[in-house]
């Protein structure tokens, strides 16, 4: 039987050209991602552009991501105590829909709860301070006249202050200046109903979205993996990197919000013990602005301070010479203990990460740096752990040879 030359010729060139694909299949992720560097170096503004206004269009989607991550901790922890309570009777979409729902439940109170509690308080010291200034500074500025020092400029500022009567007229025209004006206000809102409108928008598909995550989060986990398996090389490696910066990123937020409450508690009950006013409520204020990175401590601090100083100006002093105390021992002994076990990494490096990533990145670099620094930290601890077990491990076959 006769062969075909030309027909041998195309088999053998088949098999060169599949034998020469497969050699350089491995290459070609890497020649992918140099060529889209090139791109991005060569049309760095036009990319910066682009990469912005993808961000934009998709704030929505990013932030029902990030609720979704932190609802779905609150979710965890409730679809695991009803998991025990029903003993394993409760599941599937029923112990999914019972853990959304009185997650959801969750943030909503203490969102409702913190403005109930703190605003009816803001309204009620403001009134006071003015009710004091009004009746308090006449008063002190004539026991002042007497001063041979500071009297001349007491006078002067007593005959400065406002009559009664000029405080009603300057209500009325407060109010007529209102009214005429209201037009332009009027104006102004519909020219920022615009922005007012896509903010809600977006935080209402991010609600939505986040909603949709975590109805379907062993799914999305699932595809999401699958397509790291099936289109990105190293997989494995990344897969775990994501596992360790989600768990760590999960242990974090868990100690900042502890944290937050041992201190919001040690607040109140440090100001009930030297009887210092709105303990209750300045110990939820100071909890709450603790999870506020860097200016949290510092709003806390203010605003509580504002309150008491409505009540009694030396009890304000007293407050904040014992709240300056208090953050000093938490920044010092209680943070870098609850954070650091929460995310296995030493107190030390706690305060390093903070300092050092605040300095470079600000605020995000402070929200970020822990649960970075502990990702980074187990790697090489790992890696450390396993390159001496395989040294002593070589070390003792060379002793048995």
């Amino acid at each position: 039987m006769l062969v075909d030359p030309e027909s041998k010729e195309d088999s053998e060139l088949e098999k060169n050209i599949k034998l020469n694909a497969h050699k350089l299949k491995p290459f070609i992720p890497a020649c992918v991602m140099i060529l889209i560097m090139f791109v991005i170096f060569k049309y760095w503004d036009n990319a910066v552009g682009f990469i912005g206004l993808t961000i934009s269009a998709s704030s929505g989607l990013i932030l029902g991501m990030i609720i979704a991550f932190l609802v779905n901790i609150i979710m965890s922890t409730y679809e695991n105590g009803l998991t025990k309570i029903f003993k394993g009777k409760l599941k599937g979409g029923a112990l999914r829909a019972v853990g959304l729902i009185t997650s959801l439940l969750t943030v909503i109170l203490i969102i409702i709860g913190i403005i109930g509690f703190v605003v009816p308080e803001l309204v009620n010291s403001l009134s006071l301070m003015a009710t004091s200034i009004s009746e308090g500074l006449p008063k002190l500025l004539k026991d002042l006249q007497s001063n041979k020092y500071i009297g001349e400029y007491a006078t002067s500022l007593l005959n400065s202050l406002p009559s009664p009567k000029d405080i009603t007229d300057n209500i009325q025209n407060l109010g007529s200046f209102v009214l005429n004006g209201a037009s332009g206000a009027m104006g102004a809102l519909v020219n920022s109903a615009g922005a007012i409108i896509a903010i809600v928008a977006k935080l209402g598909i991010g609600i939505f979205f986040s909603i949709y995550i975590l109805i379907d989060k062993e799914k999305l986990s699932r595809q999401c993996t699958g397509f790291i398996n099936t289109y990105i090389p190293g997989n494995e490696t990344i897969l775990a990197l994501i596992r360790l910066l989600g768990k760590n990123f999960h242990g974090y937020i868990v100690a900042q919000v502890t944290d937050a409450c041992i201190l919001g508690c040690l607040c109140a009950l440090g100001m009930t013990v030297l009887r210092l006013p709105y303990a209750v409520m300045s110990g939820v204020i100071i909890a709450f602005f603790a999870l506020i990175p860097i200016i949290g401590a510092f709003l806390g601090m203010a605003t509580c301070a504002f309150f008491i100083l409505t009540v009694s100006p030396p009890q304000a002093l007293i407050f904040l010479v014992f709240i300056l105390t208090l953050q000093q021992i938490d920044n010092n002994i209680i943070y870098p203990r609850v954070v650091g076990n929460k995310v296995d990494l030493p107190g030390m490096w706690v305060l390093a990460a903070v300092t050092l990533f605040g300095g470079l990145f600000g605020i995000v670099g402070i929200m970020c740096s822990v649960p970075v620094t502990a990702t980074i930290y187990q790697i090489v601890r790992d890696d450390y752990r396993s390159r001496v077990a395989k040294k002593l491990k070589t070390q003792k076959e060379k002793k048995k040879a």
